[in-house]
């Protein structure tokens, strides 16, 4: 079973992945840089090497031009190349306007994953007119609440409180997502915890946010144990320290009961649709 890390006690590559990717951003942005902010599980102290992402937020001095897009778009990418583990970079460039406006549209000024690396790196991105990503609105709520600055400014000078509602709006989206037609089966152990953690949300007024982690041990003591040994595997999954393959990374490369997660979808369904919330 691997060991949860956080950013204050992660392997010494991934820290130093981290900061030069923070150097790089300094060097392109330059005093256009307001912060560089780190959120997700490295920033939850919920993060497994073989299997977890670095999620950023940069926070830039005004809209980027078209030129200076690309330029940052390509950095990250080519820093992106050089990390040490099969987990990629999420990051999104953000306005400094946008992020203490925090409109339900978000609009952003660079955006990578692994998904738009070749297009990045072809230059096939118009970063001309405005894009937006509803899911923002999750990523600065948890920046706001459990996030990490690498650099800049203090994140409560940074950015405002997403509205709760938008939040859940986001949210739920992605578990729409989830539990539609057999996404459960194609990403099972980022779709089980994504659920439980959803389920979690849904149940509690306290306005807290958790990590997958979080989410999977709260449906261990709160959902049917019917449930338990697929909620089991899949946090035993996500925990696990054998390394896998980029394509091996959504099905951590093990076999899994699909009528147990088609079960788990179908309950989830069931019971967000009693609540009035899916």
């Amino acid at each position: 079973m691997g060991k949860p890390q956080s950013w204050e006690s992660c392997d010494e590559d991934i820290r130093r992945f981290v900061l030069k990717l923070v150097e790089r951003l300094r060097k392109e942005l330059d005093d256009r840089l307001e912060g560089v902010y780190l959120h997700g599980s490295l920033a939850t102290g919920s993060y497994y090497r073989p299997k977890s992402d670095f999620d950023m937020i940069v926070v830039a001095d005004g809209k980027l031009e078209a030129g200076l897009a690309e330029s940052v778009g390509i950095a990250i990418a080519e820093e992106a190349e050089t990390r040490p583990t099969v987990g990629n970079v999420e990051l999104s460039v953000i306005t400094a306007d946008t992020a203490r406006q925090v409109p339900k549209a978000m609009p952003y000024e660079v955006h990578y994953s692994t998904n738009w690396h070749e297009k990045i790196m072809n230059r096939e991105v118009d970063y001309d007119g405005e894009r937006t990503d509803p899911d923002l609105l999750s990523h600065l709520t948890y920046v706001a609440k459990r996030g990490i600055c690498l650099y800049g400014k203090p994140i409560r000078e940074v950015f405002s409180t997403v509205e709760w509602l938008h939040f859940m709006e986001s949210v739920l989206d992605d578990f729409t997502w989830i539990v539609e037609d057999d996404h459960i089966v194609e990403t099972p152990f980022y779709g089980v915890l994504n659920i439980c953690r959803v389920l979690q949300l849904t149940s509690e007024d306290g306005e807290n946010v958790y990590s997958k982690d979080e989410g999977g041990e709260w449906g261990l003591s709160h959902l049917p144990e019917q449930f338990h040994p697929i909620i089991r595997q899949a946090l035993d999954m996500y925990r696990s320290s054998e390394p896998v393959s980029e394509e091996q990374r959504r099905r951590g490369g093990k076999e899994w009961d699909e009528a147990a997660l088609h079960a788990f979808r179908d309950y989830a369904k069931f019971i967000m649709d009693r609540k009035g919330r899916h």
